[in-house]
């Protein structure tokens, strides 16, 4: 797949009666660029959106597998419970450089430097559309979106109405469930969804348990990577008259997963509990035809919570041998009196450290508030405002030198300027402060030229920054023995620099005749400097090393990204996505001089971003009660940062769905799904972590 079939597709359908009509109507209108409605068309960025009908016709289960849609951006699984995604690769278990919003709501967590798709407190089911900014928008949204952002818009309560009910059972033992109802009574409309998940997980092997220390237990090292999960969320909107609006939401997210380091044979795992807390509200009033002023804040709180390790598993970290029950008949009064001291002494090392083999342990929250001015003055629309955000991590595992804070303050503006009738300038800047002592100042902007209506082209450039986390500055984790430091893991570096990044691109968007059809295509080159990565001093403690975060890494993106909608007959539809990206890289340092020769730098030449990633849906409905779906992916091979060089891979899904209308209220559907179903396993980001065929019966019944 390349460019030329992108602009084969646009020729051919070139080739078609085309009016003005065609290129008007069907041209999305996105917020999340620019702070500003605006159509897809005139966006400062290259954008992707995902609507509600891509969304069911694809089959996925979960958000993130939805950015296999989106070009530039890669899907993973971490477990069959945790996913992943990123943009432009160069990431690992933890990416750090998206943003990630609900309804505006930045939901990226202090404690871990990333997302934790699992304990958002919604679903696919809730998602009304997704908008994708393929590129740095911190000038709009801050930091955090450092590589782009993903703005995920919830159903919205004035938009539906009714009781929806959809079950799904399949692969895994997978046994799902949702139920959701909105209402109206004039002035107050409200939507609640109520969400059940569980799966038994994949099956995987660890000869870390099939040792002396775990013999009695008659385990053979396998293990699966089940999820519990439960949430509620309630939102409601408040139009009390034609200027004013009240929009609120709240949630509740409850769940247990069993997860674990798939990168060898000799993983170690564990049940993680989360448990998050959220709400979130909006005031939007109207000071005249064209001004709004909003106020909105947020607040969001997650804990997750690990076992303590126990005594065998310690005991096998560090390879001592033993029998697996110290009162078993047949010892010797001496081996039965060593056993029995090793346990209890490594049981106080575990009590005296709070020792977890997996680290996802503590609790964050984060508070948000923004106040936003925006208006329209003849040929200039500006949106511009202040915000501040509270940050807060606590973890006796990750962050030992006690709780951690963050405030920022942050001023934006953003301006879009019709300085002629087919030209247009837009321009956005954003200053943040952190408490920490540290600052950020980005900026974009970009020269847009419009031929006819639907039709542009852009030239952008924009230079960012990126506040370093909390879990960067201030990760610190050390073991002690006998009251005296043991070894040193992790010392904190709270003197970090911002990341920066220099972007530019050029991209060419053009409606097509068709419902929703359209062409984007997008060059790009970004240069990546000063980023935050593990390195390693050199300690004078058991094992002569600790580890810290330094500015030390740096790369270059270039590459092309196009995607293409296109109806090809009222009954069917497809979506194209391709993007290449070559990613030049420096083996940046990464340890002392006085380390291990293998560790000093990052000595790795495979590509750590796909160089070739590609997406194909292709939607037929032979009748209205009938949908087909063929939707297949490809992604080459890459050496994800946490993991080892993996192979490329294609997968192809299926979804057939049948409705029934058995009622003038009342509609029944049933739906068919198939994920990767005729292509071999795969690796996903883990050397032993495989994706197989799976399969599920999806049941849904609409009452209005």
């Amino acid at each position: 797949m390349s460019l030329a079939l992108f602009a084969c597709a646009a020729e051919a359908a070139e080739d078609r009666l085309l009016s003005e009509a065609d290129f008007f109507v069907d041209i999305p209108e996105v917020t999340s660029a620019t702070r500003m409605p605006q159509k897809l068309s005139e966006a400062p960025a290259s954008m992707t959106v995902i609507d509600r009908e891509v969304i069911e016709a694809s089959g996925f289960q979960t958000i993130p597998d939805l950015m296999r849609l989106v070009p530039g951006f890669q899907a993973y699984t971490l477990n069959s419970d945790t996913s992943a995604t990123s943009y432009h690769g160069a990431a690992g278990e933890y990416p750090n450089r998206l943003e990630v919003m609900i309804d505006g709501r930045s939901v990226y967590l202090p404690l871990l430097s990333t997302v934790r798709w699992e304990t958002l407190g919604i679903s696919v089911h809730d998602v009304e559309r997704i908008e994708v900014v393929r590129g740095s928008n911190v000038p709009t949204q801050g930091s955090n979106a450092f590589l782009g952002s993903i703005n995920i818009i919830t159903r919205e309560p004035t938009a539906t109405s009714g009781l929806d009910l959809t079950t799904l059972f399949g692969s895994d033992q997978t046994r799902n469930g949702h139920l959701s109802f909105a209402d109206s009574n004039g002035l107050i409309s409200y939507r609640i969804s109520a969400n059940h998940e569980q799966s038994d997980g994949d099956t995987h092997y660890s000869n870390f348990y099939t040792g002396d220390w775990f013999s009695e237990d008659g385990s053979d090292g396998r293990w699966r990577d089940r999820q519990r999960r439960n949430y509620l969320n309630l939102s409601t909107t408040w139009t009390p008259d034609l200027v004013n609006s009240l929009w609120f939401q709240a949630g509740i997210d409850r769940g247990t997963s069993r997860i674990g380091p798939l990168d060898s044979d000799e993983a170690h795992y564990s049940d993680r509990d989360h448990e998050s807390a959220f709400a979130s509200g909006r005031y939007n009033h109207l000071y005249s035809d064209t001004g709004m002023i909003q106020l909105k804040a947020s607040l969001n709180r997650l804990s997750l919570e690990t076992p303590k390790a126990t005594a065998a598993e310690v005991l096998t970290q560090l390879g001592e041998s033993g029998p697996a029950n110290c009162t078993a008949s047949g010892l010797s009064d001496s081996v039965r009196a060593t056993c029995k001291a090793m346990l209890q002494a490594t049981q106080s090392l575990i009590d005296l450290n709070d020792y977890h083999l997996i680290e996802e342990h503590g609790i964050t929250h984060t508070g948000d508030v923004e106040l936003q001015v925006s208006d329209k003055l003849d040929n200039l629309a500006v949106a511009g405002g202040i915000g501040y955000r509270h940050m807060a991590a606590q973890s006796d595992v990750l962050l030992q030198n006690g709780e951690v804070h963050e405030d920022r303050s942050r001023l934006f503006a953003n301006a879009d300027w019709d300085f002629n009738p087919r030209w247009q300038l837009s321009s956005g800047v954003m200053y943040e402060y952190s408490s920490e002592n540290s600052e950020a100042f980005s900026y974009r902007n970009a020269l847009i030229f419009t031929p006819r209506q639907g039709s542009s082209l852009r030239l952008g450039y924009s230079r960012s920054e990126r506040l370093p986390s909390l879990l960067e500055r201030y990760g610190e984790a050390t073991l002690y023995l006998g009251g005296d430091e043991y070894d040193q893991i992790r010392t904190p570096s709270p003197d970090l620099e911002p990341e920066e990044i220099s972007s530019w691109e050029l991209g060419y968007y053009q409606t097509l005749p068709g419902q929703r059809s359209y062409l984007d295509l997008r060059i790009f080159r970004e240069e990546i400097n000063n980023v935050v990565d593990s390195y390693m001093l050199s300690a004078a403690d058991s094992d002569g090393r600790v580890f810290t975060s330094r500015n030390t890494a740096s790369w270059i993106n270039n590459g092309a990204e196009a995607q293409l909608r296109f109806e090809l007959t009222p009954e069917v539809w497809t979506l194209l996505s391709y993007a290449y990206i070559n990613t030049e890289h420096s083996n940046w340092r990464t340890g002392d001089d006085s380390v291990a020769s293998g560790k000093r730098f990052f000595n790795v030449s495979d590509n750590i971003s796909p160089e070739h990633t590609a997406s194909l849906m292709l939607n037929w409905s032979p009748d209205p009660t009938l949908d087909l779906t063929l939707s297949h992916y490809y992604i080459s091979g890459v050496r994800w940062i946490d993991s080892t060089e993996l192979p490329g891979y294609n997968r192809t899904d299926l979804r057939v769905a049948k409705r029934w209308q058995v009622s003038r209220d009342t509609e029944l559907e049933a739906a068919l799904i198939m994920q990767n179903a005729f292509e071999p396993d795969y690796q996903d980001f883990y050397e032993y972590n495989e994706f197989e065929r799976r399969t599920f019966l999806q049941f849904s019944m609409r009452h209005d």
